[in-house]
């Protein structure tokens, strides 16, 4: 259920050029080259950033994993919308539109060349015991100190160091667009979260009015020989420390860092409702 006009990245970007903010605020920050189809493709990698000039920001990525394309898409439909939003409000938003383009290009999870072990939304490990190592905490589990890190996925390694500049202050809210292959059954909506449960308990009943939520879903996070149980509760909530951009921004101070997560077989129009309500009361949050 996809947007027919948006079959690769490239109609992704231009999307946003045929909005007219290419000279406002279109920014590369790199270029991958990846063998798609046959064909060594170079990809530009953009971001985009409007109203500069203010302090309060939300940071917006999507497009991790190629296969989650709505995710992209949607973010590209309601990004008027969302930038109306933010002036009206006078916050910044630093935008990512689509980190993995080759993926997007292929409707696959990862890049092409890459051999991932952890996947490539990946920048931080947890030292568990001294000198181990890894990318998930069990619930509850401690540990003695944290290390950002180099994702294998040269698109990653290029937007960490991009986001990592905006540090002083980091970003008041960060939003990660994402989608999960759910059952009918299972709902249409759930998201990572890391606390202030009672402020975002308060946007998943503004969702519910757009489609079901998730719940009560266990799910499992396996890195080699170690496995981390986890669940959406029955809120549609996740609470894991996974090392992802999430959970890196909420460890560098980022007072509210949400994954948000969509049906793939749900509506376009759907997806586009739900991310921008996320969008919104993420801005008003930080704009209060």
């Amino acid at each position: 259920m996809t947007d027919k006009k948006v079959v690769t990245y490239n109609d992704l970007i231009q999307g946003y050029v045929d909005k007219d903010y290419e000279l406002e605020c279109f920014k590369c920050y790199g270029t991958v080259e990846e063998v798609v189809r046959g064909r060594l493709r170079s990809y530009n990698l953009y971001k985009l950033v409007i109203n500069p000039e203010h302090e309060k920001t939300l940071l917006i990525t999507t497009g991790f994993h190629g296969e989650e394309f709505n995710g992209p898409i949607s973010l590209m439909q309601i990004f008027d919308k969302a930038v109306a939003f933010a002036k009206e409000r006078r916050a910044r938003l630093i935008v990512y539109p689509c980190i993995n383009p080759s993926g997007f290009d292929l409707h696959q999870r990862y890049n092409p060349s890459d051999k991932l072990k952890f996947g490539n939304n990946d920048f931080l490990r947890y030292e568990v015991k001294k000198n181990d190592w890894v990318g998930t905490l069990k619930d509850g589990e401690k540990f003695l100190q944290y290390k950002i890190i180099d994702s294998a996925a040269k698109e990653v390694r290029l937007l960490k160091r991009d986001v990592l500049q905006y540090q002083n202050p980091v970003p008041q809210a960060t939003l990660d667009i994402h989608q999960d292959h759910l059952r009918k059954e299972q709902g249409d909506f759930y998201a990572y979260i890391l606390d202030q449960r009672e402020v975002y308990l308060k946007i998943m009943k503004k969702l519910t009015k757009i489609a079901p939520v998730s719940k009560n879903i266990q799910a499992e996070n396996i890195e080699g020989q170690r496995k981390v149980s986890y669940q959406i509760n029955n809120d549609g909530f996740i609470f894991l420390h996974d090392g992802s951009i999430t959970d890196m921004f909420y460890r560098l101070g980022s007072k509210f860092a949400v994954c948000a997560e969509t049906n793939t077989d749900l509506a376009l129009e759907k997806v586009s409702a739900i991310n921008l309500i996320w969008i919104k009361e993420l801005i008003k949050l930080i704009t209060k």
